[in-house]
């Protein structure tokens, strides 16, 4: 079985994979909180997804056309809401249409997505309807959690239906704690550590945007950014300062004052943001600068921590301070590092 604390995939393909199955909401957190009516179309529809990404998980060799399994079941079931009628559980569309489908999904992924799964199309008169034998009220599920997404969502609609977070039928707004969960242990363990730090400063999440990602606030400026990446693990975002302007002077005389300034600043360094798409003829990577008494890469004005343990939170604490500083002093930058 896929455990979230115990990747053991072997395989480009089945990491991708275990990341598909790991991240799906507990079926337990979504029911209580939407009408009964839908429990058993979401049960269905999550019994399909569970059982479809360890049946791929178990015999991925079978499966390395689907190399982007997330990508390959959002455009299934995007291109089918869209292009299908719906009547009753059932999606429906005439034969033309049909072909055309088979053709832009391609019958490999078809095949991936429907075999040994108790989907089913079949044509009548014209006609050609999607049902499942196994899980008979799934579809009911995948039309309305995709309505209600695309109604109340200005991003990550699809997701809702792909990480089977059906409380998107409520218009469900996502917290910091929905993205906590999705972590391993050790990362929801230092999550929650950096969570009780930041409320003792002020320092609130914001509105869950993004499924994996969650901002913390004060003041309307971010301060640090949480985020779960590859086999689970926490990666941490925290601003930091151009070079010699009013933000950097401020946390320079505090980091300048630390018993600890060289070891300090050494951590610093190394967990700066370099840029991923760097090449020779950069002007920053050609022209490293002085800081803190040795010369270094300066790309963008934000650190970055993955995966941090248990010994680096003191030091994560103090950057988001130093943050934290210069934000209550009014002189902030921008801090937007994205998604990557």
């Amino acid at each position: 079985m896929i455990d979230r604390n115990h990747p053991d995939f072997s395989s480009p393909v089945q990491e991708e994979i275990w990341n598909a199955a790991t991240d799906l909401v507990p079926l337990e957190r979504t029911l209580s909180a939407i009408p009964e009516e839908y429990h058993r179309p979401c049960t269905d529809y999550y019994n399909y997804v569970t059982d479809l990404l360890n049946n791929l998980y178990d015999d991925p060799e079978t499966y390395l056309a689907a190399s982007d399994v997330v990508t390959y079941i959002r455009w299934f079931w995007v291109f089918l809401y869209k292009a299908f009628s719906y009547e009753d559980g059932v999606f429906f569309i005439d034969s033309d249409g049909y072909k055309k489908f088979v053709k832009k999904m391609g019958k490999p992924l078809i095949g991936i997505l429907t075999e040994r799964m108790g989907m089913r199309f079949t044509e009548t008169d014209g006609t050609v309807r999607v049902t499942n034998d196994v899980y008979p009220q799934m579809m009911i599920a995948v039309h309305d959690v995709m309505a209600a997404a695309y109604k109340h969502y200005n991003v990550n609609c699809t997701d809702y239906l792909t990480m089977c977070d059906f409380r998107a039928l409520v218009n469900y707004k996502r917290t910091y704690e929905d993205m906590i969960v999705l972590l391993n242990d050790r990362g929801r363990e230092m999550a929650e550590r950096l969570c009780v730090y930041a409320a003792e400063h002020g320092i609130k999440p914001a509105k869950c945007t993004y499924f994996n990602r969650v901002e913390f606030k004060k003041k309307g400026k971010i301060v640090f950014i949480l985020d779960v990446v590859s086999g689970k693990n926490l990666k941490v975002n925290i601003g930091f300062a151009e070079l010699g302007g009013a933000a950097f002077e401020l946390m320079r005389e505090d980091i300048d004052s630390y018993d600890d300034r060289d070891a300090f600043a050494h951590y610093l360094r190394a967990n700066l943001k370099k840029c991923t798409a760097c090449n020779p003829d950069c002007p920053k990577r050609a022209n490293p600068v002085e800081l803190f008494g040795l010369k270094t890469v300066f790309c963008q004005p934000f650190l970055r921590m993955f995966d941090p343990k248990a010994e680096e939170f003191a030091y994560l604490c103090r950057l988001i301070s130093l943050r934290d500083k210069v934000v209550c002093a009014g002189v902030s930058e921008v801090f937007y590092p994205g998604t990557g």
